[in-house]
């Protein structure tokens, strides 16, 4: 949703730089032009009215102060020998040309010219102008302003309706999560950029949910069939076991095989219960008390450590309870107690868990940099040769979390051991 807001935002902040610049172009262009037609048509005024004067007056009438041509023109003449003393102050000392003066609150534009020995003054009286020009520039910026608050709104309109078919694709996209045998309402796109990307989602979306099928088919059907075997070879160790004419080495291998018999039915139980976790609801409806759990699979991973000197402590510090079904727990707790068990060869380990989280901790071989990279990957690359590295234990656990929303995170230096986390509260 805040992704959604941003690009909201985006598009009206678009329109409304836009809008700005318009207004900016057009403002200044019609403030310009205003001022070029208004200097072009004073100066036009005052050079006619200077050459009907000069063309009308006589040379007896030069000798007088001043003439009035209309109530805003003023035409001051005087001798260049003479003293200027006779003409107002504020124009008595102005050079040839056009001028703009104030005086007395007064706005004026002002022509000097010196003909025939004659200086001519022609003085406009345009504050009238100025008062319209000022009153014009203030109506431009409330059109400026109106025109903002019209490309706000526009723009704003826009982004909702750009926005709002990617927040129906965004919201069914995110209900497949929670429901991903479900597929996309398509009658609510159009054949714009949207729809084509919601049918490129629904076909993505139809290929994972086949991927999917085929996985648990495939591992429900390979779980289903190892069992007959693996049940049979059990059943056989345990005929061999009870043998009382057994060597100590043959027993050893007896235990071994049943060992590895005890693995492989686990395994396939997890592989069960993983083919399951899609159908499952992502909250539980009954909360499991961990403790037992912890307690049950250390005892049944104990086989691991064999005569190896290493300590188990485990440590109590809340009562952790997990809604998730009992099974899939097992499986987690034993993943990571298995790899502490296995990669441990002198030392402690300590399982502890609060209310919150699930924490096991070991001093054995540890893990590399570049095998903690790709820890959970399953299937990690090795060049050195080392066969004492975690495989798909790992991946079941993460698989695990991300299906109910924990977060498992680990701590490792190599020759000093690792920390595994499970918290178990969403994040």
């Amino acid at each position: 949703m805040q992704k959604t807001k941003r690009l909201r935002q985006r598009i009206t902040f678009a329109f409304l730089l836009f809008g700005a610049a318009i207004t900016l172009v057009l403002g200044f262009s019609l403030v310009m032009a205003l001022k070029s037609i208004e200097t072009s048509v004073l100066d036009d005024i005052l050079y006619t009215e200077l050459a009907e004067f000069q063309k009308h007056v006589t040379d007896s009438q030069h000798i007088n102060e001043f003439y009035r041509s209309k109530a805003t023109i003023v035409i001051y003449t005087v001798p260049l020998n003479d003293s200027l003393a006779i003409i107002p102050e504020h124009v008595r000392n102005l050079p040839q040309g056009i001028h703009d003066v104030t005086n007395n609150n007064r706005d004026y534009r002002i022509l000097v010219e010196d003909s025939d020995s004659i200086r001519y003054i022609v003085q406009f009286d345009d504050t009238s102008i100025h008062k319209r020009e000022r009153d014009f520039i203030r109506l431009v910026w409330i059109c400026a302003i109106v025109t903002l608050i019209i490309a706000f709104i526009i723009g704003l309109g826009v982004a909702n309706h750009v926005i709002s078919p990617i927040k129906k694709l965004a919201h069914q996209v995110k209900s497949l999560k929670n429901q991903p045998g479900e597929s996309l309402d398509m009658s609510e796109f159009g054949d714009d950029e949207v729809g084509v990307l919601a049918r490129k989602l629904q076909h993505y979306h139809e290929q994972l949910q086949q991927l999917l099928i085929r996985e648990k088919e495939f591992t429900s059907s390979v779980s289903h069939e190892l069992r007959t075997p693996v049940t049979s070879i059990s059943m056989a160790a345990e005929v061999l076991a009870s043998k009382t004419d057994l060597s100590t080495l043959e027993h050893e291998r007896i235990q071994r095989i049943q060992r590895a018999v005890g693995e492989m039915s686990e395994l396939i139980e997890t592989f069960l219960i993983l083919s399951q976790i899609n159908d499952e609801p992502a909250k539980h409806s009954e909360a499991c008390e961990m403790a037992p759990i912890i307690s049950k699979v250390v005892e049944q991973q104990r086989v691991w450590l064999g005569k190896k000197p290493v300590q188990v402590i485990v440590e109590e510090h809340g009562k952790l309870e997990v809604a998730a079904h009992p099974g899939i727990l097992s499986v987690l707790v034993a993943n990571l107690v298995r790899n502490a068990f296995r990669y441990t060869e002198q030392g402690t380990i300590t399982v502890l868990f609060d209310d919150k989280q699930l924490t096991v901790i070991d001093t054995g071989i540890g893990i590399d940099i570049p095998t903690q990279a790709q820890l959970f990957k399953g299937y990690i690359k090795s060049n050195s040769g080392n066969k004492n590295r975690p495989g798909l234990g790992l991946t079941i656990v993460q698989r695990i979390c991300e299906r109910y929303g924990w977060r498992v995170s680990f701590e490792s230096k190599r020759g000093h051991g690792s920390q595994f986390t499970v918290l178990f509260t969403k994040q």
